[in-house]
């Protein structure tokens, strides 16, 4: 077995690890916030991505040792979009309490990767004229924005960390439904690879991102009305005529 043989023997264990992630993000999204499934399916959700991120690194080396610039510059640059989701989902709730530790460092230092990778994707993606690198590659620089927005600005809420963790799995769950429809998919069945089904497969699960984080923000991050004062407490109108 030659060493490229080695690391692309290394599909099979990577969609097996991807089909749980695929399946636990979907029991995690479905479960009610907080409560003890979407807990579990959550935390093993993250276990199975650190398994698909393990798994795609020599995946992508294989692809650059066969000349696959592209798949292998691709490959790579969802490894550390999906790490950086990954360590954003992660630390949101572990940090909740403390935004200047969340804040800190490491996401300075992660975001920074993020968006240099994205913009080689972008630059990939020109010198290719492959548009659909060109737009997936912003998103890196553009999150990198977000996060540098963040810190700038503060929270804006008392539930910042809940926005920062449903926006992080929001982004996980399209690079996980990309690389399935892309990869996966396709190596199954490769008549799925060309014409409309491939650009579906590109911006089916990035549409719905945008509905799905404009459906999250407005149920958990909407302003909560106080509660009426009762008639006749002090503070309340007085009454007409009064």
């Amino acid at each position: 077995m030659t060493f490229i043989e080695l690391l692309s023997s290394l599909a099979l264990p990577h969609a097996v690890i991807g089909a749980v992630a695929l399946a636990t993000f979907w029991i995690a999204g479905l479960a009610k916030k907080g409560s003890p499934v979407h807990r579990f399916a959550g935390s093993v959700y993250l276990l199975a991505m650190i398994g698909v991120l393990v798994t795609a690194i020599p995946l992508a080396l294989s692809y650059a040792l066969q000349g696959q610039w592209v798949g292998a510059t691709f490959l790579g640059y969802l490894v550390i979009l999906v790490a950086y989701a990954c360590r954003c989902a992660w630390t949101a709730i572990r940090f909740k309490h403390d935004f200047a530790r969340y804040t800190g460092t490491g996401l300075r230092v992660s975001a920074a990767i993020l968006s240099l990778a994205g913009l080689a994707v972008t630059a990939l993606g020109i010198a290719f004229g492959a548009w659909l690198l060109i737009i997936f590659g912003l998103i890196g620089p553009m999150s990198a924005l977000g996060a540098r927005s963040l810190i700038r600005s503060g929270p804006q809420s008392p539930r910042w960390w809940l926005k920062e963790h449903y926006g992080a799995m929001v982004a996980n769950g399209v690079a996980t439904h990309i690389a399935f429809l892309q990869i996966g998919l396709v190596r199954l069945f490769p008549e799925f690879g060309t014409g409309m089904i491939q650009h579906l497969a590109w911006f089916g699960p990035l549409a719905l991102s945008f509905v799905a984080g404009w459906w999250l923000n407005r149920r958990y991050m909407r302003p909560r009305s106080a509660p009426a004062a009762p008639a006749g407490t002090a503070g309340s109108a007085p009454a007409a005529g009064a």
